[in-house]
């Protein structure tokens, strides 16, 4: 940027590579520039990574709004998801790389041109309460599932370090025709028998016919399946379909009526996905073949900062 002579006085609007404007009662010009996009291997990865987290948060803010322990709001837990899990993607590239091994064995990617949403194995909440494990049967169906401590409310309470009133919220996402939904359930734990006796899990939460004996205004019941299975509590949600990720949230009100949660990351079944998966290789690669940013073009002026001031 330069400041005009005399001769330029006045002058507004574009001619060649310059741009005149007035600024304070001076002619200002700026020589304008075609700046490119990044095309080292760094940024490339960068890019992926951070459409990865981005597209994963627009499918799970409905949940992850809400679910880390220290952050007040909707805003505060939204840079919380991107910020921990692109921490955690990076690492696991670079730990891989480390080892030895490319990262053509990182999956959990589409191809960054695509608009099909693939899950990853992201973080969607933190906390300090105790971490309920889940595990996906990709041999029976692509059921999601728990070990079972016992068949009675009292059973659950005692293993999974349960209190009256606490919310556990069950999450998968389901392959359903080419698509990866997500679905979720929240259950109160706030029985007829307070004392969480011997009643049978399956009454006191949830019956045979998937219905709830024991509503409470906060639980948002979305099961298709949920039935014990030997030594297994097996849940799939929603509209049903091959379990493809899946993990459990445990909450709790503080006595200052903060929320309490427990640490969830999701647990993935990669044969669920097919062929929909590249690999964080392919993605950088292809990333390459975007084309440069044009200075003057909508797409600049949006995502460059400034642009539109």
């Amino acid at each position: 940027m330069a400041e005009m002579t005399k001769d330029m006085y006045g002058a507004v609007g574009r001619v060649g590579n310059k741009t005149y404007y007035q600024r304070l009662g001076k002619t200002i010009v700026r020589t304008n520039t075609r700046p490119k996009n990044p095309k080292t291997f760094e940024q490339s990865q960068h890019r992926v990574l951070v459409k990865a987290v981005n597209k994963s948060y627009s499918q799970l803010k409905d949940i992850c709004n809400h679910t880390f322990e220290d952050c007040d709001n909707a805003f505060e837990c939204m840079n919380k998801f991107k910020k921990v899990n692109l921490k955690y993607l990076s690492e696991h590239a670079m730990s891989l790389m480390k080892s030895g091994q490319t990262l053509g064995h990182f999956y959990q990617f589409t191809p960054i041109n695509s608009e099909k949403w693939t899950p990853f194995a992201a973080i969607i909440s933190e906390g300090h309460l105790p971490v309920v494990t889940v595990g996906i049967d990709a041999a029976e169906g692509h059921k999601a599932y728990v070990a079972t401590p016992g068949c009675t409310y009292a059973d659950f309470v005692t293993a999974w370090g349960l209190q009256r009133g606490d919310m556990v919220t069950f999450v998968t996402v389901q392959k359903r025709e080419a698509n990866y939904n997500v679905a979720f359930a929240r259950l109160v734990l706030d029985p007829v028998n307070a004392d969480g006796s011997d009643a049978p899990m399956t009454t006191e939460i949830v019956d045979s016919q998937g219905r709830f004996p024991c509503p409470n205004r906060k639980n948002e019941p979305n099961f298709s399946a949920f039935v014990f299975a030997g030594d297994r509590f097996n849940f799939v949600l929603g509209r049903g379909g091959d379990v493809a990720a899946a993990g459990i949230i445990v909450s709790r009100e503080g006595a200052m009526g903060n929320w309490l949660r427990s640490n969830c990351q999701l647990l993935l079944d990669e044969t669920a996905f097919g062929s929909d998966l590249c690999s964080l290789a392919e993605a950088v690669a292809y990333s390459y073949k975007t084309p440069d940013i044009d200075m003057e073009s909508e797409l600049y002026l949006n995502n460059a900062g400034g642009g539109g001031k």
